[in-house]
């Protein structure tokens, strides 16, 4: 059990408020909360996604892996059947679903992802903005190859996925993109190499980008990292979700930090 991430959990429950928007007096935060964290869904267009997650939570087949990143807090083994990633490694529905949210509400046209796992996020991104770029990074070869045929399952036809360690392919994709509109960071879940992917990104980001940075509360070194990205000038709004962090760079907005409750 990782005691880190319940004990900042239940401090959230306790401490976290705005969940409707009540109180919030910046009309960009109150905009986001009303229509995106709120947004009511059409699960029927998340069938094909959901129908795979289902598959792969049900598939025994071992595969061996590649781990770049701070690994597993409940298994340190590199084989590991396909249906334990997809129980531990990928993004639950609702939050899944907050992405295809930002993503169809704010139509960036470019999408990077770090940590395609089996890629059911990667589906959600893309399918909110059929028209975007989305380039996803995945360091284990035998995941990847799983990733495609969700890609093909989900008809997510716009995604590109990388295979490599994130210190080789990052530079080369954030090069073949020029800007990043949209980001999701889930991949080496410490705290140097968190900062290390904000402030690679950053150059590439515009006024309008957003950066979400999965797992903030899985250790206190990501907490560290979340908490220093979060006070950093460059941010102009930061949301706590305990689980997510997600930060805006919009200009004349006066700097402020949300716990929202989602």
């Amino acid at each position: 059990m990782n005691f880190f991430l319940a004990k900042k959990t239940l401090l959230y429950v306790l401490l976290s408020g705005h969940k409707y928007g009540h109180r919030i007096h910046s009309p960009f935060v109150y905009d986001l909360i009303t229509t995106v964290f709120r947004a009511k869904s059409d699960k029927s267009q998340f069938k094909k996604i959901e129908k795979r997650r289902a598959e792969l939570k049900a598939d025994n087949t071992e595969i061996e892996i590649q781990d770049f990143g701070a690994g597993s807090v409940r298994n340190a083994s590199n084989v590991r059947k396909i249906s334990y990633i997809a129980r531990t490694s990928l993004s639950q529905g609702k939050y899944a679903r907050l992405l295809f949210n930002l993503v169809n509400r704010y139509k960036p046209s470019t999408i990077l992802e770090l940590g395609t796992s089996l890629g059911i996020s990667t589906a959600y991104l893309a399918t909110a903005n059929p028209s975007a770029r989305v380039v996803s990074l995945e360091g284990s070869p035998a995941i990847a190859a799983i990733a495609d045929k969700t890609m093909l399952d989900c008809s997510a036809g716009n995604v590109e996925i990388r295979v490599g360690n994130f210190n080789d392919t990052l530079s080369q994709a954030l090069t073949d993109l020029q800007n990043v509109d949209f980001a999701f960071i889930d991949g080496n879940h410490t705290k140097d190499a968190t900062l290390r992917y904000f402030e690679q990104i950053y150059p590439y980001c515009t006024e309008q980008s957003i950066l979400i940075f999965d797992d903030i509360s899985w250790s206190e070194g990501m907490r560290e990292a979340w908490e220093q990205i979060a006070a950093d000038q460059r941010v102009s709004i930061s949301i706590d979700l305990c689980k997510q962090g997600i930060v805006f760079f919009r200009k004349g907005i006066e700097k402020q930090n949300f716990v929202v409750r989602y």
